[in-house]
């Protein structure tokens, strides 16, 4: 069976109506771009987490202080959970006070993107808990709107349903996703063309690179079905740091379809990308296990922390703390590519709530805001 590997953006398929941030100049930066500073969500949905809430508490904490060795740091917090929060984050963590209903910033939180003037403005995309399979997700959807408002940004609403995790950009208008999340989890009934056409329009994407798969363990019920995050991961313009896996793991035949990909396409400058091939796939003992009212996906289960899910900072790439044989090894190979310093910091419960480091973060890109449009 043929595949279409990538595709440029077709023009005049479902083309939005009113101003888009393409149209006004800005386009989606790259993670590992200058950043102003890195925005998280404290963990508040108690049939995620059940009696693990307060593991889960710390970890996103050491993780926050982390941040905040290299850049400044704001952790979103539900009013419910405001004290506690401030006393486990420290006063070098900054804490912004709205409500809340889970944890993931990287998907419901605002997309922000930037102008050739330096200027940032933030996008917010229709949230809907993963196509309904984390209820509630209402207040969650608003985060973008308050974020927008309490720091002063202009705020492009998008008439299109994503998370930050469907995909990421080398900065230079070239764009990974997968074809499990986007083509068959979302927005249904659009087109390749017009999933495309909105990406262009709402992020200033000028290609998108199709990935078939996401992980084994990203698919099913409770799950973000296929995020990109997980399996490839622009770390520089031209090049990928793609997620493959020995013969005996189960993710290894869609991950070599995934690196047939990326070896044939180009990018949106023509360039050929180099791929850079990361075999080892950590995995973090299930936790929860005999434990009542534990019912996140990685309840019992060994669950997967990718260091392709990796976050950048400020002088330095944080990557998940798993202790598996050869992790310094993938932390030096992994510091030495991306020229940062590699940190490792807790992944435990956010690969136990089916997601790790990149999802529980969103990078702010360096830059004054912009105000509302003329």
């Amino acid at each position: 069976m043929s595949r279409v590997l990538s595709s440029h953006v077709e023009a005049g398929a479902a083309a939005p109506a009113g101003p888009t941030p393409r149209a006004d100049g800005f386009r989606l930066p790259a993670r590992f771009c200058d950043h102003r500073r890195t925005l998280m969500s404290w963990p508040c949905r108690e049939d995620l987490f059940g009696p693990l809430m307060d593991d889960a508490r710390a970890e996103w904490a050491e993780v926050a202080r982390g941040i905040g060795r290299f850049e400044p740091i704001t952790v979103v917090v539900d009013p419910a959970q405001e004290a506690e929060a401030r006393r486990l984050l420290g006063p070098e963590v900054d804490v912004l006070v709205m409500p809340l209903d889970d944890s993931w910033i990287r998907d419901n939180g605002p997309i922000f993107v930037r102008d050739a003037d330096g200027r940032v403005a933030a996008v917010q995309f229709r949230f809907d808990g993963w196509n309904e399979q984390f209820t509630p997700y209402d207040r969650d959807a608003e985060v973008p709107a308050r974020i927008a408002e309490a720091w002063g940004t202009r705020l492009y609403q998008a008439p299109y349903t994503l998370e930050g995790g469907a995909f990421n950009t080398d900065g230079e208008g070239t764009l990974l996703t997968t074809e499990q999340c986007l083509l068959h989890n979302r927005n249904l009934g659009l087109s390749r063309a017009e999933n495309e056409t909105m990406l262009s329009e709402w992020l200033g994407i000028d290609k998108v690179i199709w990935l078939p798969f996401g992980l084994v363990e990203d698919s099913g019920p409770f799950s973000t079905s296929g995020h990109v995050d997980d399996v490839a991961q622009f770390v520089a313009p031209g090049v990928v740091v793609a997620q493959t896996a020995p013969a005996g793991n189960v993710n290894h035949s869609r991950l070599q379809e995934n690196l047939e990909v990326l070896k044939t396409a180009t990018d949106a400058c023509g360039r050929k990308l180099t791929v850079v091939e990361l075999e080892m796939l950590p995995y973090v003992q299930g936790v929860g296990a005999g434990l009542d009212g534990v019912t996140g996906p990685g309840a019992g289960k060994l669950m997967p922390a990718p260091y392709v899910n990796m976050v950048f900072v400020e002088g330095a790439v944080l990557l998940p703390r798993t202790g598996v044989d050869g992790e310094a090894e993938a932390y030096a190979r992994l510091g030495e590519l991306v020229g940062r310093e590699p940190v490792g910091l807790p992944s435990e419960l956010s690969a136990f709530g089916g997601g790790g480091l990149g999802c529980i973060t969103q990078q702010v890109p360096a830059g004054d805001f912009a105000g509302a449009a003329s």
